[in-house]
């Protein structure tokens, strides 16, 4: 027998218990505007690029390890603004936070890309300021 079996004979005939909310409370739900986007997503390049040279106010919440396109792990910072989760993999946007405390409040401001000088492509860069 599988451990998934297991744990399924484990709970076969627990009782569930769930709190439906009143008629009231759903009926107002078609009136109810979205406040903040609680799906994490990934900020690309070309995501950074519409917000170039606006400052993004977030709290740094810490570092996340996720494959890339080649199955390959790369650390990510994970932020949450006022009205989105995401995460970013940026170089130097990363290397300027990592150090830093979950829950530190910082301005991201991503300033372009710059070509790089010993190798082919290019860098994006940021200016990340630590706020308080």
């Amino acid at each position: 027998m599988s451990s998934s079996e297991n744990q399924i004979e484990k709970i076969a005939g627990t009782e569930v218990t769930f709190i439906i909310p009143d008629t009231e409370s759903l009926g107002v739900l078609d009136t109810m505007e979205p406040q903040f986007n609680l799906t994490m997503k990934y900020r690309s390049t070309d995501d950074w690029a519409v917000l170039k040279d606006k400052p993004v106010r977030c709290f740094y919440m810490g570092m996340k390890n996720i494959p890339n396109e080649n199955g390959e792990m790369v650390s990510c910072g994970v932020f949450v603004s006022k009205t989105e989760c995401f995460i970013s993999g940026q170089m130097l946007l990363v290397d300027a936070i990592k150090n830093l405390p979950p829950k530190t409040p910082i301005e991201v401001t991503y300033l372009g890309k710059n070509k790089n000088k010993n190798s082919d492509g290019q860098t994006c860069t940021f200016q990340v300021v630590k706020l308080g």
